[in-house]
């Protein structure tokens, strides 16, 4: 780590930023993924962008939530153990508060006019940081002709046959990944 904070330092900003962003980052992990990379990617340089890369490619392609996973991946790859269970929490937390006060006061709110303007336009904002999370990974992902062929080719098996479950799609690219290393006697 290029950082020299103390591993209990570490832990504590773990849960911290890890809370912050799933506080504020309605929609779930993708949301978050620009928020994530922000923190510890730019502002900590506790991880690179290819570890943030490969870390997003692993927590996609793995059952679960994956806010959840990539807290798990990153809190341990930053502080072990603690670093994992410290970020997990921070970002477990304010979801589960936030059921915790809508469930209790759901009855009140179904139907209300405001809270379903206000909703609509939360989802306008996802849809957006969503957006901004695909042309930041595309950015330092899709840079040769090989990897955006296959990103074409992936979108538009995915848009045109949405029956096709995405883990066929990202277990096609990786045999064809395979393939091409192979082809290619280990050359990138």
């Amino acid at each position: 780590m290029t950082n020299s904070v103390n591993r209990a330092e570490r832990v504590r900003v773990l849960f911290s930023s890890f809370f912050k962003i799933s506080a504020i980052a309605v929609g779930g992990g993708l949301t978050m993924l620009p928020l994530i990379e922000a923190e510890f990617v730019e502002k900590r340089k506790w991880i690179d962008h290819q570890e943030m890369v490969d870390c997003v490619a692993v927590v996609q392609s793995m059952p679960g939530i994956i806010g959840c996973n990539i807290s798990v991946a990153l809190g341990y790859r930053i502080a072990g153990i603690p670093g994992l269970l410290s970020a997990t929490l921070g970002i477990v937390l304010p979801p589960f508060l936030a059921i915790l006060v809508i469930g209790l006061s759901f009855l009140n709110l179904g139907g209300n006019t405001w809270i379903d303007h206000a909703f609509l336009s939360v989802r306008a904002a996802i849809c957006a940081l969503i957006l901004l999370a695909a042309v930041k990974m595309g950015k330092n992902i899709l840079k040769t002709p090989f990897p955006i062929i296959l990103a074409v080719i992936s979108f538009c098996i995915l848009t045109l046959m949405p029956k096709i479950n995405a883990i066929w799609v990202i277990l096609g690219a990786a045999a064809v990944g395979l393939i091409r290393y192979f082809i290619t006697g280990g050359k990138k």
